[in-house]
């Protein structure tokens, strides 16, 4: 059973699927005028390893992320590199696809573009005006924020605090009242535009994902997450026009957010001089040191980005994948295969509990470090044999496809090659063929793999270990 805090009403409540078996998960993706940050990985990563949870748990998950490509930011970077919006969209898109791979982060099921979308928008606009929601200027179409009781709902900042709903520039054009967001912008010089009811323009900013989340998800969607500075405006105003639009409420049944990322303490910014590109972070650390780092971190807390902390989890990564490398290079022996059991169901177990516990990223890799204690303890006491390691791994293979922090590759195919002709060796000195025997073991050692005749059966290590 699992439980999460949704950020509506931020109280801590059990997961309960619009449809059984099935995960609608919508995540608001960038804005692509430019490279995507540090920023955004950390939240994408985050709901990567939540998504893979559920997946993991047995749910069937279809991941919507969107990409917003017509955007006052785009077209200010757009204009000021002397290229279209289409043509910034594309390279960006590219680029940001690029990161994610980078990042291990799996694909989406779908990644719809605002510049695709837009008779669907315009239907939207169409459906608030007919509803008595919104209204035209000379500017543009307005939703009425006083129209919607509900509204403030989810940030708590309502419609009498006098905050404006938008993140871009304060529109100027006879709008009732300070709070009311456009959802429909009219032509302006130097922009791209669509034709509608009302004239040449574009979308606002928010009405964007109401539609794009409807049209790939279906109303209500089980989970939309994106980051906490997207709770105000930009998901309070997604609620009010989703639900005066459609008529169906909820039109999500969870919220949930991640917390601010911060560099060496400060908030990222280009004036400080301390914002990070994804491409800037990956020349410098390992993607998956990165998402280790990430994964041991609350989703929902503040976390600190420093090349200090950095190298703490690129060493404590390092050793939970030397203790990958000593199962992987147990090749025979007999072990007590009872006993490595019961260390698996029991991390697992744990492991589980605070998955559960609104995915309790750091409190779950407690069971991970105390079955890597655990197995030490049994491999020094001669209790983990080849049939023993090959679990211990499986269920590594298991907590990885959540986390996806692991390199199991970097030895396995040297360990299969390895593990060969240490069988051949066996078979040998069995068949009192030592000298052919020896000559595997010195084959080896000129490649710089040591054989150590232990108890608990033959290992082997490379001389740069």
């Amino acid at each position: 059973m699992i439980r999460l805090t949704n950020t509506l009403g931020g109280k801590k409540e059990t997961f309960e699927p619009v449809d059984e078996g099935k995960v609608r998960m919508y995540v608001c993706g960038p804005t692509v005028y430019g490279p995507a940050h540090i920023g955004h990985a950390r939240t994408y990563i985050a709901f990567d390893i939540i998504r893979r949870y559920f997946e993991y748990r047995g749910f069937k998950v279809r991941f919507v992320m969107n990409l917003t490509d017509v955007h006052d930011d785009m077209i200010r970077r757009a204009n000021e590199q002397g290229i279209t919006i289409f043509e910034l969209g594309e390279k960006n898109i590219k680029l940001f696809f690029e990161d994610m791979k980078a990042l291990h982060i799996k694909p989406s099921d779908a990644n719809p573009r605002v510049t695709q979308e837009i008779p669907e928008i315009i239907k939207a606009v169409q459906s608030l005006m007919e509803k008595g929601f919104a209204y035209e200027t000379d500017d543009g179409v307005y939703f009425e924020v006083e129209k919607f009781p509900d509204y403030g709902k989810l940030s708590g900042i309502g419609h009498r605090k006098g905050r404006t709903g938008t993140r871009v520039d304060t529109d100027k054009y006879e709008k009732k009242q300070a709070q009311d967001f456009a959802v429909w912008k009219k032509e302006k010089p130097g922009e791209p535009s669509w034709d509608s009811p009302w004239g040449k323009g574009r979308p606002g900013w928010h009405i964007e994902c109401s539609v794009m989340s409807s049209r790939h998800l279906g109303i209500p969607v089980d989970i939309h997450g994106g980051a906490v500075d997207l709770v105000f405006p930009h998901h309070e105003n997604e609620i009010a026009q989703s639900e005066a639009a459609f008529g169906t409420k909820p039109f999500v049944k969870y919220w949930l957010h991640t917390g601010f990322l911060n560099v060496e303490g400060q908030k990222m910014s280009k004036s400080l001089g301390n914002f990070i590109t994804i491409p800037e972070l990956l020349k410098d650390f390992d993607a998956l040191a990165f998402r280790f780092f990430i994964a041991s971190t609350h989703y929902s807390s503040r976390i600190n980005f420093s090349k200090t902390e950095m190298e703490k989890y690129k060493v404590t990564l390092g050793k939970l994948n030397e203790f990958i490398k000593r199962l992987q290079e147990i090749f025979g022996g007999e072990g007590d295969l009872k006993s490595v059991e019961r260390a698996i169901e029991s991390s697992k177990k744990h492991f589980v509990k605070e998955m559960d516990d609104d995915f309790n990223f750091p409190n779950a890799w407690s069971a991970i470090f105390s079955f890597e204690s655990e197995m030490n303890k049994l491999i020094t006491e001669g209790k983990v044999g080849r049939e023993e390691a090959e679990k211990a791994l499986a269920f590594l293979k298991e907590i990885n496809s959540v986390f996806e922090v692991f390199s199991f590759e970097t030895q396995a195919g040297l360990g299969l090659e390895i593990g060969k002709r240490i069988a051949e060796r066996e078979t040998l000195r069995k068949e009192k063929k030592f000298a052919e025997a020896d000559r595997i073991r010195d084959e080896l050692k000129a490649k710089g793999i040591t054989l150590l005749d232990t108890p608990d059966g033959v290992k082997w290590r490379t001389e740069n270990r």
